[in-house]
């Protein structure tokens, strides 16, 4: 079981974006600003600004192509925020010659703060948290890979048969989809396992924060699970607070490593930052499927190892082989 470090905000998992990225910026004065090379394998990264928290999470925009971005709630914007604590032209960010990142406040309402001060125009470092209105947001460094692939976990949130809050696939596509590949799958002789997600005390979520924070907390945990997993992989909404990722090719002894890898990015996420004294843990049951099984027998083992690990303590995996 992990437990809090302060240090957690660099195992955090990268969150997705605004805008596809497909090569380096064109001239030396760009890239010299936008793009830098960090740490010891000097791997290029690129500044990018994400919302951490709230039904905006995962948003973001980066600075590799442009060095002057509006934020707020204004369509035009390059970064649109709904939250209604957001002006509509809220915030400007602006990357000067030497590469210095700066905020300026443009007469906001609810105004904006730096690592929780209050400020109308501020320097902004990689690691720093912006608070928006209400929203809040870091600045930083991702690799290319990075953002690519959390375009691609964007594109999926947006596609058809989705969950109109949390953006993940809906009930149906397990009756109408699912079967058909996990046939598939099991014909060509590859395993496919299950992820069976609940969210942990969720109704004291409800009772103590209110509904709204209650659906925050689902929307966050879903793009948890989205940027851990791969595109051949499904991520479901199976009802409430509860949720499947479905890992196609992959044998219950990684799923379980996937498994702890998840469980551990929803705990340490920085929850309290917009709610203070919140914190949010899952349960999970991991179950590979078995020759010749049906889809319900498959979850239903899942969700007995689920309830297990929720037996046993929560904020735990559970393989269902343990079961036997």
């Amino acid at each position: 079981m992990g437990s809090k470090r302060d240090d957690a905000r660099n195992s955090a998992p990268p969150v997705l974006g605004l805008q596809r990225i497909s090569s380096l910026p064109g001239d030396e004065n760009t890239r010299k600003v936008l793009v830098r090379r960090h740490g010891p394998d000097r791997k290029i990264v690129v500044l990018t600004l994400r919302v951490v928290a709230g039904r905006d999470m995962l948003r973001f925009v980066t600075f590799q192509h442009v060095d002057d971005v509006t934020i707020g709630r204004d369509e035009g914007g390059a970064l649109v925020l709904t939250d209604a604590s957001v002006s509509r032209r809220h915030a400007r960010i602006t990357c000067s010659e030497d590469g210095r990142v700066f905020v300026q406040d443009l007469g906001s309402t609810n105004g904006t703060a730096v690592n929780g001060q209050p400020v109308e125009t501020a320097e902004i470092r990689p690691g720093d948290h912006l608070e928006i209105g209400a929203v809040a947001l870091r600045l930083d460094l991702l690799s290319l890979m990075e953002v690519e692939h959390l375009q691609t976990v964007l594109d999926r949130l947006e596609a058809n048969n989705r969950d109109p809050l949390t953006g993940l696939l809906n009930r149906g596509w397990l009756d109408e989809e699912l079967p058909t590949q996990v046939d598939e799958t099991t014909r060509a002789g590859l395993d496919y396992a299950c992820l069976f997600v609940d969210i942990d005390n969720f109704k004291s979520v409800n009772d103590r924060f209110g509904h709204q924070v209650g659906d925050d907390v689902l929307v966050g945990v879903a793009r948890l699970l989205m940027v851990g997993v791969r595109e051949s992989d499904a991520c479901v909404r199976y009802g409430g607070e509860e949720l499947l990722m479905l890992l196609h090719g992959t044998g219950e002894a990684t799923a379980m490593e996937v498994a702890e890898r998840v469980r551990r990015s929803i705990e340490l996420h920085d929850w309290a930052r917009t709610n203070p004294g919140l914190e949010v843990t899952a349960s999970i049951g991991v179950a590979g499927v078995r020759p010749g099984e049906s889809v319900k027998e498959w979850i239903n083992r899942a969700d007995r190892a689920l309830y297990a690990a929720k037996a046993a303590g929560r904020n735990r995996v559970v393989p269902a082989a343990s079961l036997q």
